[in-house]
C-alpha cells in the first residue's frame, strides 16, 4: 500500500491552501494589511467549516495533514506534541492564540507544546511557512501557525457537542457569542478525557495506559468605544492532567512508571486600536504562562520537578495607506521572558530572566494590477547576544486569470533559551540560530474553483543551530562537568524540498483534497560526525487525501488517508522509525434543524507505529457525539 501511494504522490500537484474555500481576508499570520492571494509567502488557512467536517479535537490532528507540516509525539494524547514546519526544529514553530505568542519558556527550546491545543471554539487557523522573523521576532525561523476564536456575528449564537469514545473516551464543549451593544463577545468551555494507551509502545512490550484529562475555557471581547476607537480583549486557560512513563533503573530504558504531569496554560492580551480612513495604529500588553509540575505518586518526594515560564510583551504597531498603490506598516516590541525550575534534587530554585526589544518596517505595494510586493527589516536588540538585523520580501504576480505566481525571502533569529544557556545541562558559551529560506511557487485555479492546484519549491539554511548532546560515555570536552548531556551549536543544516496540492470539486457538495511534501532536511556542517546526516524526526515524504460528500438530504461522509515516510530518531541516524499509514473515517446527519449526530472512526486499519521511538501511538478507535445549535 505505501509504495502505490508513493507512485499517486509523483502526481504533479498536492499544497492546497485551505481544505476549504478560503476568505480573502486580512492574515493575522502577517501582521500587515494582505491577503493570502496577496501575499507572497506560502499559507494555509483553515476555517472552522474545515474543523467541523473533520471532526478533530486536538489540533494537532488537522495540521499534521497540511503540507510542509510533521510532527511527534510522546505517546497518546497528552504527550509532549511537537510541529514542524519544513524540517524546521518544533521550537522554531510559532504559535500565536488571539495575536498572544504562547510558548512555555521554561521548556528546553522555549517553545509551544502542541499536545493540549484544542480545536474548540476556534474560526481560523493560518499556516505561514518560512522564516518570519520580520513580523514575529525571534523563533519564527520555522513558521507561525496562528489559531484565532471565532469571531461573533450581529445575532446571538451557540453550539455545544458531547461525545463518547474508545479507551473511556469523552469530550464536551459548549460555547456562545454575539453583540451586546458595542461589544461583541464569544466565550467557550472544553472538557476532554481518556483512558488512554501507554506512553511506551504497548508494541514493545508496555500495558500500563496512561490516562488524560483536560479542561480549559476562552473568550474574547471587541468593545467600540467611540467610532473607529476600540478595545479588544483575549483570554485562554487550559489545564491537563496525562499519566507518564519514565526511564527507571536500572536499565534507564522508557518503560512503564506511575509518572505524571499537570500542565496549567494561561494567555491573554489587552490592546487598544484606532483605525482611520487611511492608518490603523494599536498598542497591547500580552502574557503566556505555562507552569508543569511532575509527580511520581507514592514516591518521597511525590514532587518530581516543577517550572513555570512566563513571556509578556508590550507591542506597538500600525499601518498608513500613504497612496493607493502604497502601505507602509511597522511597530516596536518588548519581550521579556522569565524561568522558574525546581527539581527534588534542588537546593533553591533556579531564576533566570532576559530581555528582548525589535523595532520593525515593511512597505506593501501593488504598482500595477495584479502585481503585490512585500520588503521589510527588523531590527532585535538582546540582553546577552546585542543586536540582531534581519531582512524580508515576498511577491504575487496574477499572470493570467487562472495562474498566480508567487515568491519570498526571508531571514530568521532565535536566540539561546534560558533553559539551553543556565540548566544543569546549560551550555552558556552557545550562539544564537540564523536563518535565511526562500521559496517560490505557482497556484492554478481553474473551473471557478472546481479545480485547483499548486508546487512550491522551498530552501532554507541554518547556522548554529542548537542540537542536544547526550554525554552518556562521552569524553568530549563539552561534556566536562554535564554527565548527563548538553546543548552545542550545529555549524550548518539546510532544508529544501516540494510541496504539491490538488483540489477537485466534480460535483456539488463532494470536495478532494491530496497534499505532499518532500522535505530533505540534514546537517551540512563540513567535517563533522553526522555531516550529510538526515535531521532527527524529519520523515522525507508526507501525504494526505481528504475527500467529504455533504448530500443535500442533510448526511456528509468523509474519509481521510494520510501517509507519513521513514524517519530517524536521532543525529547520527542509527536509531530508525518506519513509515506508516493511517485511514479515518467519518460520517454526520442533521435532524430536527438544529441538531446533528456525527461519529468517525480513527486509525481503521489499527497501524501501530511510532513517531518517536519506543513511544506508542493510539491503535483503532471509534467516537459518536451530538451537536446541537441555537
Amino acid at each position: 500500500m505505501l509504495k502505490t501511494l508513493a507512485v499517486l504522490a509523483t502526481i504533479p500537484a498536492v499544497a492546497v491552501p485551505a481544505l476549504a474555500d478560503a476568505p480573502e481576508t486580512i492574515l493575522v499570520s502577517a501582521r500587515v494589511p494582505v491577503t493570502a492571494a496577496e501575499l507572497g509567502g506560502s499559507v494555509t488557512v483553515l476555517t472552522k467549516a474545515d474543523l467541523d467536517r473533520l471532526q478533530v479535537p486536538l489540533l494537532i490532528d488537522v495540521l499534521k495533514l497540511q503540507p510542509g507540516v510533521t510532527f511527534s509525539r510522546n505517546g497518546g494524547p497528552g504527550g509532549f506534541t511537537a510541529v514542524r514546519l519544513r524540517g524546521a526544529e518544533g521550537e522554531q514553530t510559532t504559535l500565536v492564540i488571539d495575536g498572544v505568542k504562547v510558548a512555555d519558556t521554561a521548556s528546553p527550546g522555549g517553545g509551544a507544546d502542541f499536545a493540549n491545543i484544542s480545536t474548540a471554539n476556534v474560526g481560523r487557523v493560518e499556516i505561514l511557512r518560512g522564516p518570519q522573523s520580520l513580523a514575529w521576532g525571534s523563533q519564527a525561523i520555522g513558521g507561525v501557525i496562528a489559531v484565532e476564536t471565532a469571531a461573533p456575528g450581529e445575532e446571538l449564537a451557540a453550539d455545544a457537542r458531547l461525545e463518547a469514545g474508545s479507551r473511556n473516551s469523552w469530550l464536551a464543549r459548549a460555547d456562545a457569542s454575539g453583540k451586546l451593544g458595542p461589544a461583541a463577545i464569544s466565550v467557550g468551555g472544553n472538557w476532554q478525557k481518556t483512558d488512554g494507551i501507554s506512553a511506551a509502545s504497548e508494541a514493545r512490550g508496555a500495558t500500563e495506559r496512561d490516562d488524560f484529562e483536560s479542561y480549559g475555557a476562552n473568550a474574547r471581547a471587541d468593545v467600540e468605544i467611540v467610532p473607529g476607537l476600540i478595545a479588544d480583549l483575549r483570554g485562554r486557560f487550559q489545564h491537563s492532567d496525562v499519566g507518564l512513563d519514565g526511564f527507571p533503573p536500572p536499565t534507564y530504558a522508557l518503560a512503564d512508571t506511575d509518572d505524571r504531569q499537570r500542565t496549567r496554560e494561561l494567555s491573554g492580551v489587552a490592546g487598544l486600536g484606532y483605525r482611520g480612513e487611511s492608518f490603523f495604529v494599536r498598542a497591547g500588553w500580552q502574557i503566556s504562562d505555562v507552569d508543569r509540575r511532575s509527580t511520581t505518586p507514592g514516591a518521597t518526594p511525590e514532587t518530581t520537578f516543577t517550572s513555570d515560564g512566563r513571556l509578556e510583551r508590550l507591542d506597538l504597531r500600525g499601518d498608513w495607506r500613504t497612496t493607493g498603490w502604497l502601505t507602509l506598516a511597522g511597530g516596536a516590541e518588548r519581550e521579556i521572558s522569565r524561568i522558574r525550575t525546581e527539581d527534588q534534587w534542588s537546593v533553591e530554585p533556579f531564576r533566570a530572566r532576559s530581555r528582548l526589544q525589535g523595532v520593525w518596517g515593511q512597505a506593501l505595494l501593488a504598482p500595477i494590477e495584479g502585481l503585490n510586493l512585500q520588503a521589510g527589516v527588523r531590527h532585535d536588540d538582546h540582553s546577552r547576544f546585542g543586536g540582531a538585523t534581519t531582512f524580508a520580501a515576498s511577491g504575487s504576480y496574477q499572470l493570467i486569470e487562472p495562474l498566480r505566481l508567487k515568491a519570498s525571502w526571508g531571514e530568521g533569529f532565535k536566540a539561546p533559551t534560558l533553559y539551553q544557556l543556565f540548566s544543569d545541562y546549560g551550555n552558556e558559551t552557545l550562539q544564537p540560530e540564523r536563518a535565511k529560506g526562500w521559496d517560490a511557487g505557482a497556484e492554478l485555479n481553474l473551473l471557478h474553483g472546481a479545480l485547483t492546484a499548486s508546487v512550491t519549491l522551498f530552501q532554507r539554511v541554518t547556522r548554529n543551530q542548537i542540537d542536544f548532546v547526550s554525554c552518556w560515555g562521552v569524553t568530549d570536552p563539552i561534556c566536562t562537568n554535564r554527565p548527563w548531556g548538553t546543548y552545542d551549536n550545529v555549524a550548518r543544516t539546510r532544508a529544501k524540498g516540494v510541496e504539491l496540492g490538488l483540489g477537485l470539486k466534480p460535483v456539488e457538495g463532494f470536495t478532494l483534497g491530496v497534499q505532499s511534501s518532500w522535505i530533505n532536511a540534514r546537517n551540512r556542517t563540513e567535517g563533522a560526525a553526522n555531516e550529510g546526516k538526515r535531521l532527527a524526526r524529519r520523515p522525507g515524504q508526507t501525504l494526505s487525501l481528504v475527500g467529504d460528500y455533504q448530500a443535500p438530504a442533510g448526511w456528509a461522509f468523509g474519509a481521510t488517508l494520510s501517509q507519513v515516510s521513514s524517519s530517524f530518531d536521532d543525529a547520527a541516524n542509527m536509531r530508525r522509525i518506519p513509515g506508516y499509514l493511517t485511514a479515518d473515517i467519518r460520517a454526520s446527519i442533521a435532524f430536527a434543524e438544529r441538531f446533528e449526530l456525527y461519529g468517525r472512526i480513527t486509525n481503521l486499519f489499527d497501524e501501530r507505529y511510532e513517531t518517536a521511538s519506543f513511544y506508542g501511538a493510539p491503535g483503532r478507535q471509534a467516537f459518536v457525539g451530538i451537536r446541537a445549535k441555537l
